[in-house]
This record gives C-alpha cells, structure tokens and sequence, in this order.
C-alpha cells in the first residue's frame, strides 16, 4: 500500500448524532494530521458535502431520521468518488454486510473500534481514491489527445470545416447552458459539436469540398453516411460513447425525416437536436445549400419556420433566446 503522502491534504467527514463518538473520531484522526469535519445528523452531513469536497466519510449505522445505509447511499449517488466507511454495533452486522454489497460502501467496522486498525482502513481508502484519480487523469489524457487527433485530422483535409466545426461546438454550449443541461452534458455537446463531421474525413476530396447542394445524387448518398462514419469513428473510446450518439443523430429531424435512423422526437437525444440547430444556422450563412449565403435574420427566420418540423420545439427556443442575446 502507497503511504499518505500529507496526511493535511486530505478531509474527513465523520457523522454521528452522539457528540462523545464524534469528539473521540475527531481527537483520534486528528493527531494523525488529518482535516476532519464533523456533524451530529445526516442532514448537516449533506449539506457540509454540498459546500465542499470530502475524501472519506465515516457514518454511524444508527441515527434518527435517516440510517447510516441510506445517508452513506445519497453520497454515493451524489459524490460517487468519496470513499465510505460504516461504523455498526455487532448486533447490526448483518445489515452492515448488505449495504456493503447493494451500497458500494467500503468497509464496516464495529463499535467500539480499534484506533489503529480505523486508521488503517482511512489510509487505505485514500490509496484507493488516489489511485482512481489518477486514472482519471490518464482517461481526460487519452480523452483529450483524442479530440485534438480528430480536429487535426479535420483541418488537415479542409481547414475551413474545422472553423465551421468551433463555431458550431461554441454556439451549442451557449444553447446547452441556455436550456439548462448540467456542466457534463454542456461539454459533451460542445465536443460533438466539434467532431460532428468527423466523419466527413472518409470523404474524397470533391464530395468534401463541394457544396451540398451542388452534389449529384449519387454523392448525395455518401454524404448521408457521414453521421453515422462519425460515430464509428469515435466508437473506440468509450468516454466518447455520448458524444458519438450525438454526432450519429444529429441530422434526426424533429418529424422523423432525418438520417441515419429516422429517429423523431423525443427519441433524438437532446444534444443532438442542439447541434442540428446551430449546424443549419451555420451553413445557412455559409452558403451551403444556395448560391447565395443566407444573412443571419434570414438563417433565423428559416430556423424559426421549421420549429417542430425540422427542429425540437423547445431547443429551437432556448437557440432563438441565445442568438438574441448575442
């Protein structure tokens, strides 16, 4: 087992609704350097975790209100990365044992507790959070040099697709935050936005550099396959699943007459009917699929006839809320 580092670098939440448990817990931790935090009920304990970060929380099995089970469960749920130890009495083992397996807590002990051996089992648990940190890190790595591959990739076969594609990515967060989506799904939608013609990069260099609505039929029909290329293309990593559903479905049309799959509605996840919206006000003023490139109120009025044909009623919404604020 790697040893702590700075043990001051590391917080303590311990929960317990009896202040000589707590005092003991704090006193003990404490002299071993650690920062520890206390509270006498679960609530206090949720609200102390929603004002700041924890690496480990040590929760008593009984207490009113809410059981050490169901509070250690909701932190699980919202702060899946803090580690969680149990403290149980031995007649409430049984227990301990079954939420260990359905609660993903990582170990119980029983009261009254051996110093050394809590110790122990806190220092452990911080050699496991550090370990998934740093997988965390190589994953973004990996993550990262995946999506500056792809966006290389692009501008190297036509650099002003690339541009089209930041402009795209930029203006889909701005809309993602407009309606709300959490700061994951704002990110996961700003990368699809900037790979969604990843899979234009199959393409030889006439159908890639030509205009859609110069293409003969036939190209037409290569054309059509680029969403679902995307997909494919991003299909090896999985921290890209999302962003690859996204980049597949984002030529879906609200009414069911999009490609690859037809999908309507509610059934297009929703940060692809965000990038659907902003790709076409995009290539509107870029003279995509006229001669003439269209002004940004025409590319608007277009957008805003086609609410609930082509495009999501509601994130059409949020789009026409966003640009009028630019």
């Amino acid at each position: 087992m790697t040893a702590v580092r700075d043990p001051s670098d590391y917080k303590i939440l311990c929960v317990d609704d009896e202040p000589n448990i707590l005092s003991a817990l704090k006193r003990m931790i404490s002299l071993e350097g650690f920062q520890v935090v206390t509270a006498d009920s679960c609530a206090q304990a949720l609200t102390l975790m929603a004002e700041q970060a924890f690496h480990v929380v040590i929760s008593d099995m009984q207490m009113p209100a809410m059981n050490g089970v169901e509070f250690l469960d909701h932190v699980r749920q919202q702060w899946p990365h803090s580690m969680r130890i149990l403290l149980t009495g031995n007649a409430e083992v049984g227990g301990a044992i079954a939420a260990i397996n359905q609660g993903e807590i990582y170990r119980y002990l029983t009261k009254p507790w051996d110093d050394a051996e809590l110790l122990g089992v806190i220092k452990s648990a911080i050699d496991i959070w550090e370990q998934a940190r740093e997988r965390d890190a190589k994953l973004r790595s990996s993550y990262v040099m995946s999506i500056k591959a792809f966006s290389g990739l692009i501008d190297l076969r036509r650099p002003e697709l690339l541009e089209h594609s930041r402009k795209v990515a930029h203006l889909s967060r701005k809309v993602a935050k407009h309606a709300g989506l959490d700061a994951d799904h704002q990110q996961e939608v700003f990368i699809a936005g900037l790979l969604h013609d990843a899979g234009k990069i199959a393409f030889n260099d006439h159908i890639l550099r030509t205009k859609y609505f110069e293409l003969p039929l036939g190209d037409v029909k290569i054309y059509r396959k680029h969403a679902a290329l995307g997909q494919m293309s991003l299909s090896f990593s999985e921290e890209l699943s999302g962003v690859g559903q996204i980049v597949r479905s984002h030529h879906e049309y609200f009414d069911g007459t999009g490609f690859p799959d037809k999908l309507s509605g509610e059934a297009i996840p929703v940060g692809a009917r965000i990038v659907a919206l902003v790709e076409c006000y995009e290539e509107l003023i870029e003279g995509e699929f006229t001669e003439e490139p269209s002004t940004p109120q025409q590319a608007l009025r277009i957008i805003a006839s086609n609410r609930g044909k082509l495009f999501c009623p509601t994130m059409t919404d949020h789009f026409l809320a966003v640009m009028q604020a630019v």
